[in-house]
């Protein structure tokens, strides 16, 4: 199996080799968890330029698969609906706003202060910080 992944990296497609964040697989939670990542760090600059281009489809969160079976539940649950409706009212409005923006980013934070807390670090810098002159 370890030939097979070597052989594949050798063929120049980089991208294709990526090893898994997990040691133990990445579940399909971690992974949408990941594309939510991605769509904020868009969402950023996009807020910064005054315009949103990038879509996020939640449809999975409360049904994506966890890496950590005792995860589902209601308390999860009631993150995932808080974090949803964060985004839901981000995007609702005509304008853009930093402040909305951050209300998303802290939803992310809530959650992981209870849940996984080791993507910290990276949703922390995900807040946009007023400008100092």
């Amino acid at each position: 199996m370890v030939l097979a992944v070597l052989a594949s990296c050798n063929d120049g497609k980089k991208a294709e080799c990526k090893k898994p964040i997990n040691p133990n697989g990445d579940s399909e939670l971690a992974l949408l968890m990941r594309e939510m990542a991605k769509a904020t760090e868009s969402w950023k600059d996009e807020v910064k330029e005054g315009e949103l281009l990038t879509e996020l489809d939640l449809s999975r969160l409360k049904t994506a698969t966890p890496t950590d079976s005792t995860v589902p539940g209601p308390e999860f649950n009631g993150f995932a609906d808080a974090y949803m409706a964060s985004v839901e009212h981000f995007l609702s409005e005509d304008s853009v706003s930093v402040y909305r923006f951050n209300l998303m980013v802290y939803q992310c934070m809530n959650c992981h202060s209870s849940f996984c807390p080791g993507p910290m670090k990276r949703i922390e810098k995900m807040y946009i910080r007023p400008e100092v002159e």
